[in-house]
């Protein structure tokens, strides 16, 4: 978020200092402090007249709503609950919402994996984009994200990010800066793709500012994910692939690379136990369990090959004694 907050509720001020003392610890808060915002929004306008977060004024907001889905609700309900735990840290009186009463399994998603071919299809379908009166570089710019997100395995939000500067054409490495978890990292790209990326360079005439986007918006600043989104639903009608508001989205490019790659190495006959830290490291993973989720979900979309895999790594998916 740009600016200084400004809150309007009698919470504000220590929200306000919530979100600074959040930052002081080294996180990015950008979500968090958007979480605080329609916190703050709610507790202006609620009836409850209080400078206090009490257990009324937290239940009312994380009561469930119309066609929520329960992920939403407990994202809801872990923001008051951090915040009330940071004012009784401080020696404020505040209600602390308990854990367990609400729970989610971050595992439940499944998420959509493209087959080779539909990558294939997708990417023709972004190339076939129309420049646009409002913007008339997309056509170039938006086949370029695609195949950068699908092709490194970026996130939607690091490939949004990319200056001229990060994009070393020469080397074909990408540097990808305080991604998740506040962490920058090295990303090789392919010969293909980095010939891509040279003629895209050219195409798009970037200038000599280093700092600018390297995928520059109408506006020269940078895409927000929203008009990716949009573009990607462009292009998914194009190619003539179904859609609904749960799926696919462009970070299915990302899910899509993983297990892509975890295919080709199955098929080579790869140790796992090899190959998991560098694909993890790749693609900027906090530990090892994000990347162990794509193999079990791997072998459980393609049995042919669970054997494969399964060969000295299985710790990924243990055989189950049925001795008593």
């Amino acid at each position: 978020m740009n600016g200084t907050p400004v809150f309007t509720s009698p919470l504000g001020s220590m929200l306000k200092q919530y979100i600074e003392y959040r930052r002081m610890c080294g996180y990015k808060f950008d979500r968090g402090e958007e979480a605080i915002r329609q916190f703050d929004a709610y507790v202006a306008a609620s009836p409850i007249a209080t400078d206090r977060l009490t257990k009324e004024l937290v239940e009312g907001y994380i009561t469930n709503r119309p066609g929520e889905k329960p992920k939403t609700q407990f994202l809801r309900a872990s923001t008051v609950r951090c915040f009330g735990q940071y004012l009784v840290r401080c020696g404020i009186d505040a209600y602390v919402f308990p854990y367990g009463v609400l729970s989610v399994n971050k595992y439940d998603f499944v998420p959509h994996v493209f087959s080779t071919e539909e990558v294939a299809s997708l990417i023709g379908a972004a190339d076939l984009l129309s420049p646009h009166l409002r913007s008339p570089q997309r056509q170039i710019v938006i086949p370029m994200m695609l195949r950068l997100i699908y092709g490194c395995g970026l996130r939607i939000s690091e490939a949004i990010k990319l200056r001229v500067e990060d994009v070393d054409i020469q080397n074909g490495v990408l540097l990808v800066r305080a991604a998740k978890f506040n962490k920058d990292r090295y990303v090789p790209m392919a010969q293909s793709l980095l010939n891509r990326c040279r003629s895209y360079a050219v195409r798009a005439a970037l200038g000599s500012n280093v700092k600018s986007p390297f995928m520059p918006s109408p506006s020269r600043g940078f895409y927000c994910n929203g008009a990716i989104n949009h573009a990607f639903r462009q292009c998914l009608a194009i190619a003539g692939m179904p859609h609904t508001d749960d799926g696919p989205n462009v970070h299915s490019l990302r899910h899509s690379f993983a297990v892509h790659n975890l295919m080709k190495w199955a098929a080579e006959d790869k140790d796992m136990n090899v190959m998991l830290p560098y694909l993890s490291a790749y693609m900027g993973h906090e530990s090892l369990l994000g990347t162990e989720r794509y193999l079990r979900m791997t072998m459980e979309m393609f049995p042919e090959i669970r054997n494969r895999i399964r060969t000295g790594c299985s710790w990924i998916m243990p055989e189950v004694s049925h001795d008593k």
